[in-house]
């Protein structure tokens, strides 16, 4: 029995797993459901419109098939279009268009059907696109239960997928990057890994890493795939305005403004801003604890140069990089599902870790709201380290080999 066990009492166990992961299956899917039915009658649902964040990709793809493509980054523009697709969206609402032009250019098609019928294509879409990654991501030991507790997190279930986000398009990247790392092909890996370059908070830290580590095939493949992606958004004719509106956000990001809601990041600057206030202390704090833990993964990196790169030290990179940042909304933290499946196949034991990094999302938002505490943060944070502290075990030998010695260990970089 492990120490929290004997603290806590027993944990739940698969059986008790399934059946939490079933019910909220059933919940997310009634709530699926009744969104449709008042969306379609021009009702917003618990108070919000069909489709959520949706429909700023929506109107960005009809502003596309009618005019340049610098529009998508006009304010005025793109909430007068949001507004006509969706009546029911609030008048105070505007969502800013803060994606490369190229994934606008994704949502064309959609935009040629009335908004709530594209609503529900974009559902089976972005229900396929998660199904995707997680055959990538999930080894055949663990598939059945991995799948259930993957698609039941509220993480996908409620803020990916019912509120219509792109975050799936960060996770295939992610699973991609896993498949082809298991499979030695480095530069693959990289190039995987750069499709998630259009949330460029989503690679900074992995990109850092990888050349701590000298890392230098996943890294030239991962350069490769964010220069085509930057001059896929030169061709557009519109990266000047795309830079401009990263600019934005970057200052409500790192900055306290209120437009943000707080409770919805599971970055340090807004665990910091939800618990001490929009204050200079709160600033402190973030700064403080995402360089402690930057140079924490770091010094790991460092460590294991020149040796295989395992499956426990990406995981620990997936997993910090998610509360050791500045702008990360609860919705990208699906990323999570790859950092425990790579936790899993380094052997760590993850019997104490697997019920809190599935229960605390469920808890995390309302209890953020009225304690000023937001839960996942430090979950997310204390997960990450605990892997680096072990980071120099032996790797396991199902998933990384160490080189022979006719072969020497940094060319695995």
């Amino acid at each position: 029995m492990s120490r929290v066990e004997r603290i806590v009492g027993p944990l739940p166990g698969f059986k008790e797993a399934r059946a939490i992961s079933i019910l909220a299956l059933l919940a997310g899917v009634i709530l699926c459901a009744l969104s449709l039915y008042f969306g379609f009658h021009g009702e917003t649902f618990m108070g919000r419109p069909l489709g959520g964040d949706f429909v700023q990709f929506y109107a960005a793809g009809k502003i596309l098939n009618s005019g340049p493509a610098a529009k998508i980054y006009d304010l005025s523009t793109i909430v007068r279009v949001e507004q006509e697709s969706c009546p029911s969206m609030p008048e105070s609402q505007m969502l800013l268009f803060g994606n490369p032009p190229y994934i606008a250019e994704l949502f064309r098609p959609l935009a040629l059907v009335p908004y709530a019928e594209a609503y529900c294509i974009w559902l089976v879409i972005s229900l396929a696109l998660y199904a995707v990654a997680l055959a990538l991501l999930l080894p055949p030991a663990i598939r059945n239960i991995g799948f259930l507790l993957a698609f039941s997190s509220p993480i996908f279930l409620l803020e990916t997928w019912i509120g219509g986000q792109i975050s799936v398009f960060a996770f295939l990247a992610v699973a991609l990057f896993v498949s082809n790392f298991r499979k030695r092909r480095w530069f693959l890996a990289g190039l995987s890994l750069s499709i998630a370059a259009y949330k460029p908070s989503l690679i900074a830290v992995p990109a850092i890493m990888f050349l701590i580590g000298a890392c230098w095939r996943i890294l030239s493949g991962l350069i490769a795939g964010c220069v085509t992606s930057a001059l896929a958004a030169t061709l557009t004719g519109a990266l000047r305005p795309w830079i401009g509106t990263l600019r934005v956000f970057s200052t409500l990001a790192t900055g306290h403004d209120v437009s943000i809601r707080r409770v919805k990041y599971v970055d340090f600057n807004s665990f910091f801003s939800i618990l001490l206030g929009a204050t200079p202390a709160a600033r402190a704090f973030a700064i403080l604890a995402t360089a402690a833990a930057l140079v924490w993964l770091a010094r790991a990196w460092w460590s294991s140069r020149r040796r295989p790169i395992k499956p426990q030290l990406l995981a620990a990179t997936f997993a910090l990089m998610l509360a050791a940042n500045f702008y990360v909304p609860v919705y990208d933290s699906i990323i999570l599902a790859a950092a425990v499946v790579l936790a899993w196949e380094s052997g760590k034991p993850l019997r104490s870790w697997l019920p809190l990094l599935y229960l605390t999302p469920f808890l995390s938002q309302s209890f953020a709201e009225f304690a000023h505490l937001q839960l996942l943060t430090p979950v997310l944070a204390s997960f990450g380290l605990w892997l680096t502290v072990a980071q120099t075990s032996v790797c396991d030998d199902r998933n990384v080999r160490r080189p022979d010695s006719s072969r020497p260990a940094h060319s695995l970089r």
